[in-house]
Formats: structure tokens, C-alpha cells, sequence
């Protein structure tokens, strides 16, 4: 296998992965405030006074909304911060598969080196994909495009 076209379509692939990372970093940012804008409108919702005083059961209900509207707002967060952290290990991954790639293009390299690092680079690219897939995949299993 040629080092210098390997080292290409890997410079290559890396530069796209690292645009998905900071694309999926956007969206997270973004989600994020989102999600604070949702939890402080939230918090600011007035409640008039007089509800409750004639009927509870109101009141129960607007509370159990905000409730089940919070939990899903806590489990959204923790789904972003899961996918944050596959996002984090990808990286390192990626980091590693540029550190194989530098000692190929090294000049004593030979063929059985370069099989050996060949092999790692399949084996990380492998783990990469499999952490991309499912970094990709929404809390109820479907996947994002």
C-alpha cells in the first residue's frame, strides 16, 4: 500500500470527520441554548393566584406538565452530554490514527512496520466508525441524517 496516497485519503477523511465533530459540536451548542431558553421559559411562567383556591385539581395538572416537562428536559441533556462524550473518545481515536499515519511517512519504515501500522489504522478506523454510527443515533434508537 502507498504511504503517500494513504496518507491523502486518510488527511482527507480526517478533515471530514473533524468537519462532522464541529458540526455536531454546532448542533450540541445550539440544543444547548435551546435548552436553556426552554428551562427559563419555564421558570418564568406566571401563575395566577386565584387557580388552586377553587380547584386543585388544576393546579395538580399544570404541575404534573412542568414535571414530565422537565424530566424530558433532563433526559435530553444527559442524552447530549452521552453523545458529547462519544464525540470526545472519537476524537482521540482520530488523534491516534494521525499519530500511525506520521510514523509511516517516516523513511526506516519496513513493510512489517507498515503492515503493523496498517493493521492499527483498520482497527482504529473500524472503532471510529462504530462510535460515529452510534453517536448518531437519537435517545429513542432512530438515526440522525
Amino acid at each position: 500500500m502507498d504511504i503517500a496516497a494513504l496518507s491523502m485519503v486518510e488527511s482527507q477523511e480526517k478533515l471530514q470527520q473533524h468537519s462532522h465533530i464541529v458540526v455536531m459540536k454546532k448542533t450540541m451548542d445550539i440544543g444547548k441554548g435551546n435548552d436553556i431558553k426552554l428551562i427559563e421559559k419555564i421558570h418564568n411562567v406566571e401563575i395566577d393566584p386565584n387557580v388552586g383556591q377553587n380547584l386543585d385539581v388544576i393546579a395538580d395538572n399544570q404541575m404534573d406538565k412542568k414535571e414530565e416537562l422537565n424530566k424530558q428536559l433532563q433526559q435530553e441533556l444527559k442524552w447530549a452530554q452521552d453523545r458529547q462524550k462519544m464525540l470526545n473518545v472519537k476524537e482521540a481515536k482520530l488523534l491516534q490514527m494521525r499519530e500511525i499515519s506520521e510514523q509511516g511517512k517516516q523513511v526506516a519504515v519496513t513493510p512489517q512496520d507498515l503492515k503493523k501500522l496498517n493493521d492499527r489504522l483498520d482497527n482504529l478506523a473500524a472503532q471510529v466508525s462504530t462510535i460515529d454510527s452510534e453517536s448518531r443515533r437519537t435517545k429513542d434508537g432512530k438515526k440522525l441524517e
